[in-house]
């Protein structure tokens, strides 16, 4: 056995022996490419995570922008779902993780305590004159601390307002000062930038989500609250909870037909259930979502063309079939139906509120 052994190894051994000669004298780059040392690779690592950033927070502050004139013109249609928003954005060090944390200090002054990062325009906090880079140390009289404790509780203390004017003291530069801001109504469903090159956004019930990919597809701020407006109408018209619904009674069906044929179609039930009137619900949201982006102010009569972009783009939902969305034909089509309804509506000074169907007016 101790022979079986020793000669076991000594194969292994000289096995890897010959791959490593086998290696040494395989086929390998026969140009003078440059040497570059790791230190330098470093310091560039550095300046092309800066670069990455600031392309993010440019698509953030954008969405922000857009997303908080929609928020807030549609807050009377958003029923019991609303908060109190001050408009603006604040990050500390240890709020960004360790690999961008340098860039965001070097690029945005993070501090220890809250920073500001992004005022937005015609917000409360802009009239109040908040600036990006303001530190803010104090809310209400109550000093913060460092680090996430201090992001805790200024959050707390802005979650749990209901319209009261907040002070706070803030840094700025040499000088300290206090800022007295009196917050707005806005849905209360909050706006995220998902860093991902997909052309895609989507609702989940609680937020709405648009990808960075989306965000560099729109060519304008129109086309962008109409996305934005379409995600919140999922939210607000309850489009999820009602698949959830479908997908329960599929299941149902699907297992009372399953135990009266003895064959398991229970998941079949299932998926049938939660994609019945995907197409309808997909549709409704245009349609709500156009007029969520002209209540912001937004111009939604030339909007439409990101759909013909989009058939540009992805030729292969030019006519779908069996999908859970329209074609884009349809998509346009519709929607410049809608901002035809909407331009009349308003030459007519009407309210712009979305049109029900016969059967659910009063």
């Amino acid at each position: 056995m101790k022979e079986y052994k020793l000669y076991v190894s000594t194969c292994s051994f000289w096995l890897i022996m010959l791959i490593f000669l086998l290696l040494g004298s395989a086929c390998a780059p026969t140009t003078r490419v440059p040497q570059i040392s790791e230190e330098i690779a470093a310091q560039e690592a550095e300046k092309q995570r800066e670069l990455a950033v600031l392309e993010f927070v440019k698509l953030y502050k954008r969405l922000q922008r857009v997303g908080f004139r929609i928020l807030q013109a549609n807050a009377p249609l958003c029923g019991k779902k609303i908060r109190y928003d001050w408009g603006f954005i604040y990050l500390t060090q240890e709020s960004i993780s360790k690999n961008y944390r340098q860039a965001y200090m070097h690029l945005y002054g993070l501090r220890e305590y809250p920073t500001v990062l992004y005022v937005i325009p015609t917000s409360p906090a802009e009239k109040a004159g908040l600036k990006p880079g303001d530190v803010i140390y104090a809310v209400n009289n109550q000093h913060l601390l460092p680090g996430t404790k201090g992001i805790e509780i200024l959050s707390q203390v802005l979650k749990h307002n209901h319209g009261e004017k907040i002070v706070l003291s803030i840094e700025r530069k040499t000088k300290k000062l206090n800022i007295v801001i009196k917050p707005v109504c806005i849905c209360d469903y909050p706006i995220i930038l998902k860093n991902s090159d997909q052309v895609n956004a989507y609702a989940d019930g609680q937020h709405v989500v648009v990808f960075s990919g989306m965000m560099r597809f729109l060519d304008s701020d129109d086309e962008l609250a109409l996305i934005i407006g379409h995600e919140l109408a999922h939210n607000t018209m309850g489009h999820l909870q009602k698949q959830a619904v479908n997908r329960t009674i599929g299941t149902l069906l699907g297992a009372i037909v399953s135990e009266l044929t003895g064959v398991n179609v229970t998941r079949i039930g299932a998926q049938t259930g939660q994609l019945l009137f995907s197409q309808e619900f997909e549709a409704e949201a245009d349609y709500v979502g156009c007029y969520y982006a002209a209540r912001a102010g937004y111009d939604v009569s030339g909007a439409a063309q990101l759909w013909r972009r989009m058939a540009a783009t992805h030729p292969l939902a030019i006519n779908l079939k069996g999908s859970t969305h329209p074609s884009t034909a349809k998509r346009f089509l519709a929607i410049e139906k809608t901002a035809e309804e909407i331009k009349q509506k308003i030459k007519r000074g009407e309210p712009l509120i979305p049109e029900k169907k016969d059967h659910y007016k009063n």
